[in-house]
């Protein structure tokens, strides 16, 4: 099964509405039949804050496919809050060789200061790896004992398995009911991946099969686009997957806890979506497809795609 996702913004025209001169969005789409897809939708502003007012008429999808064919699905858009949905997040936790003492400080505090900003009914889990993966907590609402586990030491420092440990993560994430919770991945590395028994192919599409996003942050010094630098390869895991990537300078790492508020800001302020497409007009099982999914705030417009083979 084929997959590719992709998120973008357009600012061209800005139109300031609530202090809002920009918008991104991104999210996780699954195909539950032939003429119906659901998911998480992230739509956020310049400052990484959600935009928190974004309604169905604000939302359009089409779908479309290589013959030149194309069909404008209905689009059904809830806040997360609005429908009931609790947040529940697998974070894991790079104790490789290469994490410094002061860096695993960081990390701790900030996914403390993660575990504080849980709201009534959040659930949690704790990953942390070096090049073996190990589920220090498995998800729970318990802040007391997901502390306790982010304190908890294991004898790492090896290599980086940061590919094996989001396929855990997806995997526990996906068995959280999704009538009750977002569900997501928050993945953190300070570099590049390599340890893991499973592919960076089988790890995306792990992923986008079950609908999971992944949230990515990366401890380095800058950002490079050099294809197989480690800032890319996070960069690419959350846009494709339908979470947004986070950077932060090792010598400013204590800005952690900040960025960890900013995701839960973010799972927060997410939305459910549902799309319904015309069924005497799809074309037929096996053909690949593109859904796009385009957000108008004031003119200001973001989208995110999704190729999938349709039933």
């Amino acid at each position: 099964m084929f997959f590719v996702f992709a998120g973008c913004s357009d600012e061209d025209n800005p139109v300031i509405q609530n202090g809002v001169t920009s918008i991104n969005a991104n999210g996780s789409l699954i195909q539950v039949d032939r003429t119906h897809m659901q998911g998480t939708m992230f739509v956020t502003d310049q400052n990484n804050s959600p935009v928190t007012d974004i309604t169905s008429s604000n939302v359009t999808a089409t779908l479309s496919w290589v013959s030149d064919g194309s069909v404008t699905g209905t689009v059904n858009v809830q806040p997360g809050s609005t429908s009931g949905k609790k947040i529940a997040a697998a974070t894991t936790m790079d104790y490789s060789g290469s994490m410094q003492n002061d860096q695993i400080i960081c990390m701790e505090n900030g996914v403390k200061a993660y575990i504080t900003s849980m709201q009534t009914g959040d659930i949690t889990e704790i990953i942390k790896f070096d090049d073996n993966v190990i589920v220090a907590q498995t998800f729970t609402d318990d802040k007391t004992l997901l502390n306790i586990a982010v304190d908890s030491n294991y004898s790492l420092g090896g290599s980086t398995a940061l590919y094996q440990s989001i396929y855990q993560g997806t995997n526990d994430a996906y068995l959280q009911n999704v009538n009750q919770y977002i569900r997501c991945v928050i993945a953190f590395t300070d570099g590049g991946e390599n340890a893991s028994s499973v592919t960076r192919d089988d790890m995306i599409t792990n992923a986008l099969t079950k609908g999971i996003p992944v949230y990515t942050i990366g401890l380095l010094d800058f950002y490079s686009g050099t294809i197989g630098s480690p800032g890319l390869d996070m960069k690419n895991i959350a846009d494709t997957t339908g979470g947004f990537y986070f950077r932060i300078p090792p010598d400013t790492c204590s800005g952690l806890s900040q960025i960890y508020n900013t995701i839960n800001n973010q799972l927060n302020g997410a939305y459910t979506i549902e799309i319904t497409w015309p069924s005497a007009n799809l074309p037929p099982s096996g053909t690949a497809v593109t859904a796009l999914v385009t957000i108008t705030y004031n003119n200001l417009t973001a989208s995110f795609q999704k190729q999938y083979i349709i039933q």
